[in-house]
């Protein structure tokens, strides 16, 4: 029985000549929680400050746009008005330049129409030939 009594069995004694393995610290660990009222403050104003600028310039922009459109459509009501002017024009030169219109202008100078024109033809030998029946111009 002796033998049986230092058989080893399966289980092992704790070795009391090796120190006890010390606990690791965790790799992780709280730190204490940021500030929010000091951080936030300056974004909020900052976005804030965006948001009103931002605002503003849109509302200015708006309004160029707006005088601008206001502008062109005074622009071309303008153009319209003188292209009929420039039609106008046009049609009074075009009756100007009638002869129904060229004759009107001239008696109203006073000038009078023409008679039957001839013709004077000098020959080679100096010899003069008349063309056609003179008339003479009316008289006023």
């Amino acid at each position: 029985m002796a033998a049986a009594g230092t058989a080893r069995t399966g289980t092992a004694e704790p070795n009391s000549t090796r120190p006890a393995p010390r606990p690791q610290p965790p790799a992780l660990r709280l730190l204490p929680a940021p500030s929010p009222t000091l951080r936030r403050g300056p974004f909020i104003v900052l976005v804030l400050a965006l948001v009103i600028v931002g605002t503003i310039g849109l509302l200015v922009l708006n309004t160029i746009i707006a005088a601008d459109s206001f502008r062109a459509e005074q622009l071309v009501q303008r153009n319209a008005e003188l292209a009929v002017t420039e039609q106008e024009l046009q049609r009074q030169v075009a009756e100007g330049l009638a002869p129904e219109a060229l004759a009107e202008a001239a008696r109203e100078l006073g000038m009078i129409p023409a008679g039957q024109p001839a013709f004077v033809i000098i020959g080679p030998d100096g010899s003069i030939v008349i063309q056609g029946t003179p008339a003479p111009a009316g008289v006023r």
